[in-house]
């Protein structure tokens, strides 16, 4: 799989998982997981179509999931928690090398 498709892909199923974790809470919790899935959607659409800034703010969207991700386990262990912090950490670990990067912006 290439890098591009793995990078959008990610960021598009953190929005469905976002999303659907807001739809299991109360109306804070969906507006909140709402608008976090919403900025990973538009960063997912924003790589796939390779604007630069979002290329170049995605690895620390990545950052911020895994921070949080490390959170969530330390507040209590479940699946959730683990998948988001292992798979943030994967997304930040390719996004950092500079032959992805030239790829998400379309160069050769």
């Amino acid at each position: 799989m290439r890098p591009k498709t793995s990078i959008v892909l990610f960021f598009s199923l953190l929005a469905a998982f976002f999303y659907g974790i807001g739809l299991t809470g109360d109306l804070s919790d969906a507006v909140g997981y709402g608008l976090i899935g919403t900025v990973h959607a538009i960063t997912s659409i924003g790589i796939h179509k390779g604007h630069e800034t979002v290329i170049a703010l995605s690895p620390y969207l990545a950052l911020l999931d895994m921070l949080f991700g490390l959170l969530w386990v330390m507040i209590g262990l479940t699946l959730p928690a683990v998948t988001l912090t292992l798979l943030s950490a994967l997304a930040l670990f390719i996004l950092m090398d500079e032959d992805v990067r030239t790829e998400l912006r379309g160069g050769p």
